[in-house]
């Protein structure tokens, strides 16, 4: 999670995370915003098997 996601940010996470991470933006001024915790869950239960809950 950042505000500003780029290519290195993408390959450094690439060369320092074995398993599956997502790329999510969070605002600058506000932090993780509701709409963002929901995907994170959703993304957290994918990898997990399970359903959001």
């Amino acid at each position: 999670m950042d505000d500003e996601i780029g290519p290195r940010d993408r390959a450094w996470t690439a060369r320092h995370h074995t398993g599956p991470g997502p790329a999510h933006r969070v605002h600058q001024a506000k932090g993780l915003l509701p709409d963002g915790f929901m995907t994170l869950r959703e993304w957290a239960a994918e990898v997990a098997g399970g359903a959001a809950p």
